[in-house]
């Protein structure tokens, strides 16, 4: 529970400072919540009243503190501009939050709302001492759905027509994550991997190759583990491989092997070691691959969205084809 007299409000992180908002702030809080592309997948009526503003903000015009048992929002400031807003629930028990966030159309795509709830799940896992953090989201709404899968969140949930908004039945999706699950994210090892391999596998490695599992985003891309398996045994000339991290499971890849161009058909690096130049590596290996075995290109499918894999795969040498990206092996 928070002590009083120890709030860390306002807070200053690297490009943003998180404060309590007042009633000063109820027009421009209404402002950026009355754009409708702001409030597409929010659960608040376009335009947003200022009056209902001025009334959240009264309740805590008094307080320094997040509230327990009741929501308190703060406001995202950048250079001294309210930006947007990270809000919270925490239960009477003291146990459970939620988290939300709102930004202005205009400073959306910059990593504000990530830098934003990670300093707020943080406090609260750390300081309130919450024992679980959910998320709740149109399902649509894949670029929230990254932020909370920055933040340390987990895809728990998708609930069919689960609740009536604005005339229709709509889906449902939940993240969450235990204290532990956060502070795994949170302390887990950022600095690059000296050795990646590709590994055949075998009965002793399989299982361990198949636990592994990328943010649920990102399934929009690459199948789970299973699957690639599956598409490993059932398909035509398909060639599947660990990639292997410093000694640990990281990852697969399954490649077509074709006889003058190889085709990435899968590439999965698991959610806790991403980031970390096994992607990269892999697809070095992949390519001195092909190469040996006389093929002169290697291709990987070319997909478009938030998070698609497009310019990772730029960035590693492979230029636009039509509906492929391709990396040339030979002049």
């Amino acid at each position: 529970m928070p002590e009083p007299g120890a709030s860390p409000y306002p807070r200053r992180l690297d490009r943003v400072t998180l404060r309590l908002m007042r009633v000063a702030d109820a027009e421009v809080h209404a402002a950026y919540r009355s754009d409708p592309e702001v409030a597409r997948h929010q659960l608040w009526e376009v335009p947003y009243p200022v009056e209902k503003a001025v009334e959240s903000f009264r309740d805590q015009e008094e307080l320094d503190d997040l509230v327990v048992g009741g929501w308190t929002t703060l406001a995202i400031e950048v250079d001294g501009q309210v930006v947007g807003d990270v809000v919270c629930r925490v239960d009477e028990t003291g146990g459970v939050a939620e988290i939300g966030y709102t930004l202005a159309r205009a400073h959306q795509g910059r990593g504000y709302a990530w830098e934003a709830a990670s300093a707020l799940v943080e406090d609260l896992v750390e300081r309130i001492g919450v024992g679980r953090v959910l998320g709740e989201l149109d399902p649509v709404n894949v670029p929230s759905q990254r932020v909370l899968e920055h933040v340390g969140l987990v895809f728990e949930s998708f609930t069919l027509r689960s609740f009536l908004w604005r005339g229709v039945w709509s889906d449902n999706m939940g993240y969450a994550a235990t204290a532990e699950q956060w502070r795994a994210w949170h302390d887990r090892p950022r600095t690059p991997f000296e050795d990646v391999r590709l590994v055949e596998l075998d009965a002793t490695t399989q299982a361990s190759y198949a636990a592994l599992g990328t943010h649920h985003s990102q399934l929009r891309f690459v199948p789970p583990p299973l699957e690639v398996y599956a598409a490993a045994q059932f398909g035509d000339r398909l060639l599947l491989r660990g990639i292997e991290a410093d000694g640990q499971p990281a990852g697969l890849v399954l490649l077509g092997t074709g006889d003058e161009s190889w085709t990435v058909e899968a590439l999965l690096v698991d959610r806790m070691l991403q980031r970390r130049g096994a992607g990269r590596a892999a697809l070095d290996l992949v390519t001195d691959l092909a190469r040996t075995s006389g093929a002169g290109s290697l291709r990987a499918p070319r997909h478009e969205g938030p998070g698609s894999p497009t310019r990772f795969l730029q960035a590693c040498g492979f230029v636009d084809d039509a509906e492929h990206l391709t990396r040339r092996l030979s002049g």
